[in-house]
């Protein structure tokens, strides 16, 4: 993790100068001179607080969107299998889950992206299985902050410093799907300006989201 400097001094090498004299002459005063250099780190620009962990609701047998979000394909990755087959990295194999529905989560800058389970079961009516949440800081130093402070919200992070070239990222456990309470794996990276965060419904392997940011952290 990177941190500014809180304070750095640096003292000057004591310089004494002794005058040569004729014989019987005192010899000439010594000259001491100190130097003192401090740097100060500067205050942050921003200030910021990690969202509280949720639960994502299923998107049930609804025919529209839930607010904030507009069904309409995701710009960073395919859906794969049921509602986008391909052979490209896509979210049902990085995942594991068939994705039926797939909306764009219009309230974030840039734009973020929700996966929605094939099939229903019992009382789960097409949980959320991954979604990925960028949000733009006014620095690269804000973002990073941010991906720290996300990370430490949650639980039992796992660092991977230069998952890409010059890209840090934290998997961490946090909330998602309901029964699995804080459990679901995670991964956020910084790249730039912008934070992104990747959830997932898993819960036995942080490699599924780290998988995913892997995918789509060109697209950032």
């Amino acid at each position: 993790m990177r941190r500014p400097a809180l304070g750095v001094a640096a003292a000057a090498a004591l310089l004494s100068l002794t005058a040569c004299t004729s014989s019987g002459e005192p010899a000439g005063p010594s000259a001491t001179r100190t130097i003192v250099q401090t740097e100060t780190a500067p205050a942050p620009t921003i200030s910021f607080t990690p969202a509280p962990a949720t639960t994502v609701p299923a998107l049930g047998d609804r025919t529209t969107a839930p607010k904030g979000e507009r069904f309409q394909k995701c710009p960073y990755i395919k859906a794969g299998k049921d509602s986008d087959p391909t052979n490209e990295a896509n979210i049902a194999d990085l995942e594991g889950d068939r994705v039926g529905r797939v909306t764009v989560l219009t309230g974030l800058r840039p734009v973020g992206c929700r996966f929605y389970f094939s099939y229903s079961y019992g009382d789960t009516r097409h949980e959320a299985v991954a979604d990925i949440r960028p949000r733009t800081f006014p620095s690269a130093t804000d973002a990073h902050n941010a991906l720290v402070l996300t990370a430490r919200a949650g639980t039992e992070p796992i660092s991977e410093p230069n998952f890409a070239p010059g890209v840090d990222g934290i998997a961490y456990r946090t909330k998602f799907f309901g029964p699995d309470g804080v459990q679901d794996w995670a991964f956020a990276f910084a790249k730039g300006k912008v934070l992104v965060v990747v959830h997932t419904q898993v819960t036995i392997s942080s490699k599924n989201a780290v998988n995913i940011g892997h995918a789509i952290v060109g697209k950032f």
